[in-house]
């Protein structure tokens, strides 16, 4: 089991069994994390920043990297809609 944090407008905890991605996770936790595109990695709008845990993420993929490119995105910058949990993380938005 592990722990994804979201701190930001509505701050929200989900617990986890198994990998989960993080647009998945604050929906679970009731956090309201904008997603325009429904999760494709095309607008960007659920750009977070990873403040712990940024080893339990999965790699950044070609489509995420594109974005984050385009949106020039620091490196704890993330698309919640292509990272993926495996282990406890806090992320803001």
């Amino acid at each position: 089991m592990h722990t994804i944090r979201f701190d930001g407008k509505k701050p929200g905890t989900a617990e986890c069994e198994q990998e989960t991605a993080l647009l998945a996770a604050s929906t679970r936790a009731g956090v309201p994390l904008p997603h325009r595109c429904g999760g494709h990695a095309r607008c960007g709008t659920c750009l977070i920043t990873v403040v712990e845990g940024a080893e339990h993420l999965s790699e950044k993929g070609i489509s995420e990297t594109r974005v984050l490119d385009v949106l020039k995105a620091k490196p704890d910058q993330r698309l919640a809609c292509q990272t993926w949990a495996r282990g406890d993380v806090s992320v803001r938005y």
